[in-house]
């Protein structure tokens, strides 16, 4: 009896481990197989792609006397980040995204010799929600459609402006972290898309076309003296890019 006493002992660190790392795991696992128990599927990845439309409506306009302003959009031409989605019985899923894509324009400002040139750059954020539809035949590719709300949202905003006299040169420069372009830009969207499903049961690719509608621009106050938008310079409304979505399904 003492002898079965001890053994007990010596085993039971052992066993208490191995009792704490079967609770972990079955905590960890118990939100599969909820998902699965309900007919839904987990499935995780990223997005990349590249926007079809610039960022910002663009152009120029000139007052006479040497007055007057033009503008160019530098939106770098890539979209990535990462994605995550839930599929339901009957084609039904649920997908979110965070997608990531650096933005900017230049602005300069005429006024008779006097030349200021601002650069903008900033992280531009995406957060689309969206309900989608599968249709799929006897065939494992299938198409499907999406449709929801898209919210955004800068980070990192730099702000350089450069004033140079054109019988002088640089005459003053200055530097910042805001931008009123950005700050008033709407932050809400209505998203629609179309792609199809390819792939296993493990990794899956997407192909798609997706639209975004966004909000019109808030008035702009860009400086003492004037408070109306510049003609110029104002964000793209309309919002097209071609993704690729890679995903895995734990």
């Amino acid at each position: 009896m003492a002898v079965l006493e001890d053994s007990t002992r010596r085993f039971h660190p052992f066993v208490e481990a191995l009792k704490k790392a079967m609770l972990r795991k079955l905590f960890t696992m118990l939100p599969l197989w909820a998902a699965y128990g309900f007919g839904q599927r987990f499935e995780m990845g990223a997005e990349v792609g590249v926007p079809v439309t610039p960022a910002f409506e663009t152009g120029s306009s000139r007052y006479g006397l040497g007055f007057g302003e033009k503008a160019t959009s530098a939106t770098r031409r890539y979209t990535v980040g990462p994605m995550a989605g839930l599929w339901f019985p009957h084609g039904f899923g649920v997908e979110v995204d965070a997608l990531y894509t650096r933005l900017g324009f230049d602005h300069d400002l005429y006024q008779t010799a006097l030349v200021t040139h601002t650069r903008v750059t900033a992280n531009s954020w995406e957060l689309p929600i969206l309900g989608q539809i599968r249709f799929r035949g006897r065939s494992r590719p299938g198409p499907f459609v999406e449709a929801g709300i898209s919210f955004r949202f800068v980070s990192g905003v730099s702000a350089i402006s450069v004033a140079t006299l054109s019988f002088y040169g640089p005459v003053g420069s200055s530097t910042g972290t805001t931008s009123a372009v950005l700050n008033n830009r709407s932050t809400r969207g209505a998203v629609a898309g179309v792609g199809v499903d390819l792939g296993g049961s493990f990794l899956r690719l997407r192909p798609e076309i997706r639209y975004t509608r966004w909000g019109s621009d808030r008035n702009l106050e860009t400086g003492p003296g004037r408070s109306y938008p510049i003609p110029v310079l104002y964000s793209n409304q309309n919002q097209a890019e071609v993704l690729l979505g890679i995903v895995f399904r734990p």
